[in-house]
């Protein structure tokens, strides 16, 4: 997976300048507010940084601000308005070839590729010696499916800087695209080398290995991508093939019905992760971020989030339960319960948290009286609910109580058997 490199660079190198402190202050804000991913009102101390500036104020400074700004609006996606604010910057302070790699990505991301080789080869008057132009030149020419001129920049960004894994993926990538297996498979194992966690390079590496139809190699890489990614979409997919090719049917089965779920909430996760961008004060956004995350099988993630929105709104119903059902489903499950019952602290006929609860205290084989206490609390607050006889005869098994049981069983199979025939 290549990437430019990163342009949100928070630094306050000016802070000692001789500003009205006024400015000063919204300017700190504003880096403080990016630094906490909160870019909108990040936005806002800038603005009024710039407006607060006194005639005279250090151009340096003033490039600064605007940077920043155009950096919030890059990670808020608003990649035009980036553009203007990078621009600006430049005007203040025309020799930063930091303000070019930035104006040149962005360019890239609206897919003006002229204007970004034509701004990151500016950055190379600027600084000759640096391997991030040439590293993001050889991106441009990926993007267009260039790839002579793309493998010789990476080459060039590899000279300048040899232990950078990132430009030995990017010359990867290229020889890769250009059927090159034997190129590709060298640069990959030197980004590997160098970044052993690297995506990109362990999923090209594996994707080199089943063109050469060394498919137990291919599955390995890309089992080492879902080891440092769980839902990394391409190496499921790429497995499943593999797996397919060896004839390994049931494997290949499963991972493909997993990376189906993963092709179809790639686009919601991507609006929901902006949607927190945008509104970071939403803590609906990061319930429904985590629930995502939890379907996708991240469950630290999901965790993260629900704690987030947790956080914003303590009597969120919704975030309560769900961080349950993600503890619950890591097996940890005294944490579970507790979150569930901080959701029944909210919402006392939440039925299915009266039916997680006893399912965790039947798989701790502990509390089992408590464990048909919120049993059959969650029969009576949803009685047509088949899962939640099963439940019931579940406990009532484990406490020996075999008529109660036997009951709660025919109870479940007349609700199935009656759904079936809907």
């Amino acid at each position: 997976m290549l990437r430019y490199i990163t342009i949100l660079i928070l630094c306050s190198t000016f802070g000692n300048l001789a500003l009205a402190n006024r400015a000063n202050e919204f300017y700190q804000s504003g880096i403080k507010y990016a630094e906490d991913g909160r870019y909108s009102p990040a936005l806002k101390a800038f603005d009024k940084a710039i407006r607060s500036a006194k005639a005279g104020t250090d151009k340096n400074w003033l490039a600064e601000v605007h940077f920043q700004k155009a950096s919030a609006y890059y990670a808020l996606e608003k990649f035009e308005k980036a553009v203007s604010e990078y621009k600006e910057a430049i005007t203040h302070n025309p020799n930063s070839t930091v303000f070019y790699n930035a104006l040149g990505i962005t360019h890239s991301e609206l897919k003006q590729y002229n204007a970004a080789l034509d701004t990151f080869k500016k950055a190379l008057t600027l600084s000759p010696k640096k391997a991030e132009p040439h590293y993001n030149i050889g991106l441009v020419y990926l993007k267009q499916g260039i790839f002579p001129p793309a493998v010789d920049a990476f080459k060039q960004a590899v000279a300048i800087n040899a232990k950078w894994a990132d430009a030995h993926n990017g010359l990867a990538e290229a020889s890769l695209k250009q059927g090159l297996l034997s190129q590709a498979e060298k640069s990959y194992v030197k980004a590997i080398r160098l970044n052993p966690d690297g995506i990109g390079a362990n999923l090209g590496l594996g994707q080199v290995h089943a063109k050469q139809k060394r498919y137990e190699n291919a599955i390995t890489q890309f089992q080492k991508v879902i080891e440092i990614q769980s839902d990394n979409t391409e190496a499921h997919y790429q497995l499943a093939q593999a797996y397919i090719k060896l004839g390994q049917k049931e494997k290949a089965a499963s991972t493909m019905a997993f990376f189906k779920i993963l092709r179809h909430t790639d686009p919601l996760l991507q609006k929901a992760r902006k949607w927190v961008k945008i509104y970071p004060d939403d803590p609906k956004g990061y319930n429904n971020l985590g629930i995502l995350y939890l379907t996708r099988k991240r469950h630290n993630k999901a965790i993260e989030n629900y704690k987030r929105a947790i956080s914003l709104s303590p009597t969120l119903t919704a975030a309560h339960y769900n961080l349950g059902l993600a503890y619950h489903k890591q097996g940890k499950l005294k944490l579970a319960i507790g979150a569930y019952q901080k959701a029944l602290s909210l919402d006392a006929k939440l039925a299915i948290a009266h039916n997680n609860i006893a399912v965790c205290y039947t798989e701790l084989q502990a509390d089992l009286d408590k464990a048909l206490s919120h049993a059959q609390t969650a029969t009576d607050l949803a009685p047509a609910e088949a899962n939640y006889w099963d439940t019931l005869a579940t406990v009532y098994t484990q406490l020996g109580l075999n008529s109660e049981a036997k009951q709660a069983r025919q109870k479940q199979v007349s609700l199935l058997s009656s759904k079936s025939k809907k």
